[in-house]
């Protein structure tokens, strides 16, 4: 493979392969799992953590990724002495943090198969038949449950839509690359995008990772962790769900803010009360951070960069929509 540029934000990652040398083929034919430990040549820009890899700061950095069989010993743990191919690649994080727009997928709980991915194709590229060659180890029976499309999108690589036995959708599923796009035990991008797409944040399950819930289309939004490619991915998760879940979630505080927020054309003010000290986030209506700030005693003032509708959310309060 040749080299490739890949720009990130400052966050932990992982790098999804979208083919496999026939080395590594030929050994996943009858065995399970590889195990990929990344290398860098940048440490002061980029430093590694096994499977993972995180820019540490705006820059540039020489990276490679190795594959090896995987430990006999240890799952998912790479056999030192048995490596099977690597990939040469560069990681750019620039000066700003840069928003990372989700993947369109079908929330349509129910609808037929065929025309669902009929849809999908108009959008992305088929990657069924790819992903079952790279994952030979999944049977037949199993592959009947999961269609899988490539985006062409680093941040989210791939898309999967679940079926159930009728042949209708269940799930749709999104595969992140960074994991502090989710966030751990708080709220994030995403969480700000699903708050403005009419998602009630619940809380988080025992491993810290979001639960939401739309109540107009019985829709939760939870996320897991997927191991693929001997690497740990981030999977968001949306599926019917008939009633609103209450068990497995830490509760949090999402009562309104007790500030008040007035805005007039481009100019956000926000009268604190009793909410000195606590953050404050805008976020546009498609889950982009517009903003961030502390707020201060008395009257705060900010210059909202767009027209439209904002996203409000003051420390652990529930997120407010401005006009």
């Amino acid at each position: 493979m040749n080299r490739v540029l890949l720009t990130m934000g400052l966050g932990s990652t992982v790098m999804f392969f979208k083919a496999y040398s026939s080395k590594v083929k030929t050994y996943l034919e009858s065995n399970a799992r590889i195990a990929i430990d990344f290398e860098t040549e940048n440490s002061d820009a980029v430093t590694v953590g096994g499977a993972w890899f995180r820019a540490e700061k705006p820059g540039q950095a020489k990276m490679k990724a190795v594959i090896y069989q995987e430990s006999k010993a240890w799952k998912d743990y790479p056999d030192w002495n048995n490596k099977l191919d690597s990939v040469s690649f560069v990681v750019k994080a620039p000066e700003d943090k840069f928003q990372a727009a989700l993947p369109d997928v079908p929330m349509t709980w129910g609808a037929a198969k065929a025309t669902v991915v009929s849809d999908m194709q108009q959008k992305y590229l088929d990657f069924s038949d790819t992903y079952y060659t790279m994952h030979p180890t999944i049977s037949a029976e199993d592959r009947k449950y999961f269609d899988w499309f490539a985006t062409n999108d680093f941040e989210y690589p791939l898309v999967a839509l679940g079926w159930n036995e009728d042949g209708q959708l269940f799930s749709s599923n999104i595969v992140v690359n960074d994991a502090g796009r989710l966030g751990h035990k708080a709220e994030s991008e995403i969480t700000g995008y699903l708050a403005s797409q009419g998602f009630e944040l619940l809380g988080w399950d025992d491993m810290g990772l979001l639960i939401m819930y739309r109540d107009s289309d019985k829709t939760q939004a939870s996320a897991l962790v997927l191991t693929m490619q001997g690497q740990y991915f981030r999977d968001l998760n949306f599926q019917y769900t008939p009633d609103k879940p209450s068990t497995g979630i830490s509760l949090v505080t999402l009562s309104m803010p007790k500030s008040v927020i007035t805005r007039h054309g481009n100019q956000l003010t926000v009268d604190v009360n009793d909410e000195k000290g606590e953050p404050i986030v805008l976020y546009s209506l498609d889950g982009q951070k517009l903003m961030q700030s502390v707020l201060k005693d008395g009257a705060n003032t900010f210059e909202v960069p767009t027209t439209k509708p904002v996203i409000v959310r003051i420390g652990r309060s529930r997120g407010v929509k401005v006009m």
